[in-house]
């Protein structure tokens, strides 16, 4: 079996495994369980720190002084690399999307926590994004002893904090429970491909949804398997035969959007959960498990795992009102 690689250990571990059996009674259908990892550890909150555990360590093993990545204004991923270079004493450059490329007049959410944790952010535009993997280079190559950290963690490195989490959950079960599915938010494709890994390693036949926040399922699976591909390059080994579902049905109009519907879901989910929902990603991805619910995807005799990916620090920077009106008129 291929050893998991170092790890600087920031992240709190294991995460629970709960039953939120309201939201099952309300919803109906399955039992529902939440992965938490919303509680990874304040401050580093969320699926991220599970990848930067490896790739932070990769980082300060080549030496590097200095961290370059990239993300979103309310980047979970960006936010969460700015706390931990802090905590590691590491530079960190993070270069953020923005409608116009021009800073954000309200510092709100996750980058309020970014610019406290002392991180550069230098923003760019949605076109010059799409060259992102070049501005990264770029600017590592500027700055001489840096590392670079791809869009999310999200590479053959990262995917291992998932590969590890995998383990984790497995042991948490119900003695000979297995899930109808693990529903989580997916974008950059790192914590998906991680899961898979993790599940042919295990030989756990589990079936792995990714709910898509903003890309279509094609796209989304080109991401996994490239992932998938350069880690069995770098391993020896094959390209692990377990499957997944990427579902691209809860996009909505598109990443870093919201429907009031999707919202209204969003503050019932908290309110039968005392747990918080992003809507960019667990927002969306709690959204689309209720609907696949009342399709009857999961019946009552079925366990679902939804897999809490953090980024509560968002919830932050949105507008409740029309949501908070539509439940409360």
């Amino acid at each position: 079996m291929d050893p998991m690689p170092p790890s600087v250990a920031l992240a709190r571990l294991p995460t629970p495994l709960e039953p939120y059996d309201r939201l099952s009674e309300e919803w109906g259908g399955p039992r529902i369980w939440v992965k938490r990892d919303d509680l990874t550890g304040f401050g580093l909150s969320g699926n991220k720190v599970r990848k930067l555990d490896h790739h932070l360590a990769a980082a300060l093993a080549d030496g590097a002084r200095t961290v370059v990545t990239c993300g979103a204004v309310q980047s979970n991923h960006c936010r969460a690399t700015a706390i931990a270079c802090a905590r590691l004493g590491l530079r960190c450059i993070v270069y953020l999307r923005s409608p116009d490329g021009r800073r954000p007049d309200v510092l709100s959410g996750n980058h309020l926590l970014q610019v406290l944790a002392g991180a550069e952010c230098r923003f760019i535009d949605p076109a010059t994004y799409e060259r992102r993997d070049e501005v990264l280079a770029d600017a590592a190559a500027a700055e001489g002893n840096a590392w670079v950290i791809p869009e999310g963690a999200s590479d053959a490195i990262g995917m291992w904090g998932f590969v590890e989490a995998m383990e984790e959950a497995a042991t948490q079960l119900p003695s000979g429970s297995t899930p109808a599915a693990l529903w989580h938010a997916a974008s950059s494709g790192g914590t998906t491909a991680g899961m898979v890994w993790g599940a042919d390693r295990l030989g756990w036949t589990v079936p792995i949804v990714g709910c898509s926040v903003g890309d279509p399922a094609a796209e989304l699976d080109r991401r996994i398997r490239a992932i998938l591909a350069d880690a069995a390059a770098i391993h020896g080994g094959p390209i692990p035969e377990a499957g997944w579902e990427s579902t691209d049905a809860y996009v909505g109009d598109g990443y870093g959007t919201a429907s009031s519907e999707e919202m209204a879901c969003i503050v019932e989910a908290t309110r039968l959960t005392g747990l918080l929902f992003d809507p960019t990603y667990t927002g969306k991805a709690m959204f689309g498990l209720r609907e696949e619910i009342r399709k009857g995807r999961f019946g009552p005799g079925d366990d679902v795992v939804f897999w809490h990916t953090g980024g509560g620090f968002a919830t932050f920077a949105w507008d409740w009102t029309d949501a908070l009106t539509r439940l409360d008129p």
